[in-house]
């Protein structure tokens, strides 16, 4: 008992040490962006004529979100670390074409628009490379709200240049998993471009 109480204060003043030498800051991100859909065709009912792939489509109009940022740096140190809890607002358009037994005429089918909220934890390391120009690499789990509520988890990474009142990145996701279906869509892959924006409200030792 005493060797693991030992143990344990010795973990904790060690980590008030690291922490102590560790500057750090927070604030609000905002970004906007437009995803990319990565999907399979399902094939149409019994009956129904095959879809014409050149003219379906599952395409992404905009996404936009906000969220709040933790940076932590260690002092005289280029290396960083970025935790964020995010929420999301994604609206994609999409759209069927049937093939017709005359080569010269399709028909055309459902056509609409869906809207995805999300919420998501992300963490990434960075490194500055000149001044304030920054590159990371991170990873993020998002649970998106639907009719079958679906987890993506995508990899990023970020190039940046921080300002000092401000950070501006453009962030690129490439979502891992495909759990998110819309027939005839199936096993859909989001990924996406985004252009980000992080506003410190509060900074320690952030040199």
């Amino acid at each position: 008992m005493i060797k693991r109480l030992t143990v344990l204060i010795l973990l904790f003043s060690g980590w008030l040490v690291t922490y102590g030498q560790t500057g750090r800051s927070s604030g609000l991100t905002i970004y906007g962006g437009k995803d990319m859909v990565g999907y399979d065709m399902v094939p149409p009912s019994a009956g129904v004529p095959p879809f014409d792939a050149g003219k379906t489509y599952f395409d992404s109009r905009f996404s936009l979100g906000f969220g709040y940022r933790w940076r932590l740096k260690p002092i005289d140190s280029r290396w960083f670390f970025d935790f964020a809890i995010t929420a999301g607002y994604h609206r994609y358009k999409y759209g069927l074409s049937y093939l017709s037994p005359d080569e010269h005429i399709t028909y055309a089918g459902n056509a609409g628009v869906c809207n995805l909220l999300s919420v998501s934890l992300s963490g990434s390391v960075g490194y500055y490379l000149y001044k304030g120009l920054n590159l990371s690499v991170g990873v993020e789990s998002a649970y998106y709200f639907y009719d079958k509520d679906f987890v993506n988890v995508p990899v990023f990474v970020r190039l940046g240049y921080d300002f000092g009142c401000m950070e501006i990145a453009i962030q690129y996701k490439r979502g891992m998993t495909r759990k998110f279906d819309l027939f005839p869509f199936a096993n859909n892959r989001l990924s996406g471009w985004e252009l980000m924006v992080y506003i410190p409200l509060s900074k320690r030792n952030t040199n």
